[in-house]
């Protein structure tokens, strides 16, 4: 544990007592900073400061005599432990019996009392669902608590941004700027503004280093039919990009004096997506006239690929696979020496993924799991007394890069030593789940909520399952998570379009089923794809995957007991692609490593 349980307890204590002199009787801390970001940079951290917990996702809710965590499926393992004599209970989200905050809220709280929450971290959409769902309840929204006992809380970031070149973004910033015009005249807006970072940065071509992982930087902006307003610290700003914005007719203005001028566009047509914005922002142009909620027209323009993106993300992901071969390689070799624990693993794996040009760091923090700890999806392991990794078992190792040429996010669990029949069993058929969805051929306008079932079906047959999405869109040198596509077969009908829009050619989708035994073992398979076109015939256009990710299977780990001859037949023309395609790229010794690691099978 990063912090000490007793030391939970007293913060939370110390929050009670400003709750008491503000009259909120519960409080409410989510995940979010300002701009709706998955990731955050520490200064925005309050939930985990108050909680304990510290995984990327999760809501806690604290009362006079109680406190919860809401989190999701990745996270139960991991959440149990870390709040484990914290006083923080843990809350399952989607398990049985388990209500939801709003469902929890609605048991605590009595007509007339008072709901505290910082209103700049809060989107929209989540507060009205919070007030629909709390009739008679007073919503405080004005002040952030936590931050007033949090001592030595982290300052603001202000690393200096940088001019993404047209030869990686493959089109100027002007056109961008241009088609997102068009996008708002049709909605009949006049002003846009934009909170969410990735969708600042991709449009302006521009990148920063606020938040790790993500090159991203503290801005808001508003982009109206006659001028643009990049709301951020001009300090970090190095004259050639001060210069470039100049040239694209973009005012800087400072970073907190967004939220005055937020008031001052009241009475104009603004487009806003009220689930990426604030309850502070959306209320502060709504008191003379309703915003346009839509979904941002930047989320859909970047998520599909220019012809330069796809090209490039191809070539950051053969570097990428030559920094994931020379780790498995070297963790072959290395784990029987018995020097090798779960900590050194991902730094060895960072390390290499570093050596390649071109690499900035890491897209997510690197997950290392052998045996029982890979159960938790997103475990982190210790730097200091991480587990030892044996010669017998599985470990799983979900990594990524930042690269100028685009973001890469891969998953490999790999077989130590000698398995079980049940582990070669369970890993098999997550991987007969990740090559039948990577195979995939589909009608033009469908949704991943469709092609989930590919993944799962094989596990399913079996009663078996995991309980997380199978695919996410991806980011081009941005958010290793982004919308507006998805794979998974739980979908709200109300956020279709937000959340699993049809895929189209371009985009970048992980396909990443898993499964896991707690307290025995945890499995995870996971490849980047292309979305590319396919035939186009009477029946319509189709389309299917391109696999951008290009690193073998465990071949050690597979029982083809479990497969049929044409799940073998893709394995092993996926395993021919690869060494196609990275062989060129390695030492003799390297190649001969790969030859085996990536043999065929026999039908």
């Amino acid at each position: 544990m990063a912090t000490d349980r007793k030391t939970i307890r007293e913060r939370i204590a110390a929050l009670r007592e400003r709750m008491a002199e503000e009259g909120i009787d519960a409080w409410l801390a989510g995940t979010a900073d300002y701009h709706d970001s998955e990731y955050v940079g520490p200064f925005f951290k309050c939930r985990e400061y108050i909680t304990g917990f510290t995984g990327s996702a999760g809501t806690a809710v604290i009362t006079a005599s109680r406190a919860g965590l809401w989190t999701d499926g990745r996270y139960f393992v991991q959440a149990a432990e870390e709040l484990r004599d914290t006083g923080v209970s843990l809350y399952r989200m989607g398990e049985p019996d388990v209500p939801t905050v709003e469902e929890f809220l609605k048991d605590t709280l009595e007509e007339g009392m008072v709901l505290g929450m910082d209103g700049r971290c809060v989107s929209e959409e989540t507060a009205e669902r919070l007030e629909k769902a709390l009739p008679g309840i007073t919503f405080s929204a004005g002040k952030d608590l936590i931050g007033t006992v949090w001592e030595d809380r982290p300052a603001l970031p202000a690393e200096p941004v940088w001019i993404l070149e047209e030869k990686y973004a493959g089109e100027p910033a002007s056109e961008k700027i241009g088609r997102l015009r068009q996008e708002m005249e049709k909605r009949g807006t006049d002003t846009h503004v934009l909170t969410s970072l990735d969708d600042i940065c991709w449009l302006l071509n521009l990148r920063g280093n606020d938040i790790p992982c993500t090159p991203v930087f503290l801005a808001f902006l508003a982009v109206s039919t006659e001028r643009i307003r990049l709301f951020t610290d001009e300090s970090r700003l190095p004259g050639p990009v001060l210069r470039y914005l100049e040239s694209l007719g973009t005012e800087v203005c400072g970073y907190r004096g967004f939220f005055e001028a937020v008031r001052e566009m009241r009475g104009r047509k603004v487009l806003l997506e009220k689930a990426r914005v604030s309850m502070d922002v959306w209320r502060a142009l709504s008191e003379e006239n309703r915003p346009v909620d839509a979904i941002n027209p930047t989320t859909r323009m970047k998520a599909v690929k220019n012809a330069v993106e796809a090209e490039n993300m191809r070539k950051c992901h053969k570097k990428d696979a030559v920094a994931v071969i020379r780790f498995l390689r070297w963790l072959e070799r290395e784990v029987p020496r018995g020097h090798v624990d779960e900590a050194k693993a991902a730094a060895k794996l960072d390390e290499l993924r570093m050596e390649q040009e071109g690499c900035l760091g890491p897209s997510f923090e690197t997950i290392s799991a052998y045996s029982d700890n890979a159960a938790m999806c997103h475990y982190e392991a210790p730097e200091k007394g991480s587990r030892k990794l044996s010669p017998s078992g599985l470990y799983l190792v979900d990594s990524g890069g930042q690269y100028l040429e685009g973001t890469t996010d891969i998953t490999r669990t790999v077989a130590l030593g000698a398995l079980t029949e049940e582990e070669k069993k369970y890993f098999t058929l997550v991987a007969v789940g990740f090559l039948r969805l990577m195979n995939a051929r589909f009608r033009e306008g469908t949704r991943g909520l469709t092609l989930d079932y590919a993944a799962r079906e094989p596990l399913w047959k079996e009663g078996l399952d995991f309980n997380h999405g199978t695919g996410h869109g991806v980011g081009y040198l941005g958010a290793v998570h982004e919308g507006p596509q998805a794979i998974r077969f739980r979908v709200s009908p109300k956020t279709l379009e937000r959340d699993n829009a049809p895929f189209a050619a371009g985009m970048v989708t992980s396909d990443e089923p898993g499964l896991y035994i707690e307290g025995k073992c945890g499995i995870r398979t996971e490849n980047l794809l292309l979305c590319t076109e396919g035939p186009r015939n009477g029946f319509g256009r189709f389309l299917q995957f391109e696999p951008l990710t290009l690193v073998p299977l465990d071949l050690t780990a597979i029982d083809t007991r479990w497969m049929t001859a044409e799940d073998i037949r893709m394995l092993n023309e996926y395993h021919r692609r690869v060494k196609e395609e990275i062989s060129p790229l390695l030492t003799e010794e390297e190649k001969e490593w790969l030859e085996r690691a990536a043999g065929e099978i026999e039908l």
